[in-house]
């Protein structure tokens, strides 16, 4: 089973997947970064990303759909979005672009649950972008793009859950959805 966590920065997700190691243990691989390794290794990342780091976060999508059983901080989902706000923005080319897409359509049939984390408080790490204006717009793609997977059953036929509320919310949903 594959299962990825897919929303902005400040959503949550890294706080999911580790309630989720420690209740499953080694039921699953866990791909707990994604993007700040990117980071780390010197390339741009959020908004001041560019056709290195995007691409370098789709090769990483593309690694990371290898795993077998895995729960995932992010996906090609994440990949896609901020591909296409760069694109918007003139950040990265067409090629870039073309780049997400493909592994977009190529990878998305592999996930069976997409857990999408509505956005909490920003917390500055020193690697987020805390601006609202970027955040507020990269949700909107995202709702977009999740909007269009649900109608979307040719490349798509795994299960979207949507996570809002507490931390105990959230996971009481992710608990009943990969307990069936």
């Amino acid at each position: 089973m594959k299962v990825s966590f897919t929303g902005t920065g400040c959503s949550g997700k890294s706080t999911l997947l580790k309630l989720c190691q420690e209740k499953y243990g080694d039921r699953f691989e866990y791909v707990t970064e994604v993007t700040r390794p990117i980071a780390r290794k010197g390339l741009t990342i959020n908004e001041d990303g560019d056709d290195s780091t995007q691409r370098a976060i789709i090769d990483a999508h593309i690694h990371n759909n290898r795993l077998g059983n895995a729960i995932m901080d992010r996906c090609i989902i994440d990949g896609l979005v901020y591909t296409k706000w760069l694109y918007i923005k003139g950040k990265v080319d067409h090629h870039t672009m073309d780049y997400a897409y493909t592994n977009y359509i190529n990878l998305i049939k592999d996930l069976d649950i997409v857990f999408h984390t509505e956005p909490v408080d920003m917390v500055d790490d020193g690697e987020r972008s805390t601006s609202a204006d970027f955040q507020s717009e990269i949700y909107k793609l995202f709702k977009q793009q999740l909007e269009r997977l649900k109608y979307d059953r040719v490349n798509f036929t795994g299960k979207i859950v949507n996570l809002e509320g507490s931390v105990e919310k959230r996971f009481n949903d992710i608990i009943m959805a990969l307990d069936i």
